[in-house]
């Protein structure tokens, strides 16, 4: 019988923990990272978005360069997230811009999975992961 009391009390508490500001909804507004597995290598950027239409900047940089900035348009429906990501390298040399597609969806409330085409000729496609950094509400 202890043992039934003390389980309910633990139930009792654990529900009393939740958060009322965690979010419950997806949602493609806010900062997003490129998973790589390059030291030195990243792509982040800050998304909003207005009904089914998302856009966005941010910046680039590969292992050993180039770097840039970015801005971004796309739509979300659903679980579904398209987005055209246009780069513009700055470093080393400025101006050589080149555009990536992504496709995809959500996978939880802070993972975008899906793969992506350049319109460099012969890239192909690859995987894709973009996360949304989790910020702890307490």
């Amino acid at each position: 019988m202890r043992s039934l009391m003390s389980i309910a009390l633990l139930c009792v508490v654990v529900g009393g923990c939740s958060s009322d500001t965690a979010p419950t909804a997806k949602s493609i507004d806010g900062p997003w990272s490129q998973d790589f597995s390059m030291t030195g290598s990243f792509l982040t950027m800050q998304l909003t978005s207005s009904g089914t239409t998302v856009s966005g900047n941010g910046n680039w940089c590969g292992e050993a360069g180039p770097c840039g900035t970015l801005s971004v348009a796309g739509t979300v429906n659903g679980n579904a997230v398209h987005l055209d990501l246009t780069l513009i390298q700055q470093q080393p040399t400025t101006g050589v811009t080149s555009v990536e597609h992504f496709d995809g969806a959500f996978m939880g409330l802070y993972t975008l999975v899906g793969t992506e085409t350049s319109d460099v000729a012969g890239s192909g496609a690859q995987a894709v992961t973009f996360r949304h950094p989790v910020v702890d509400p307490i």
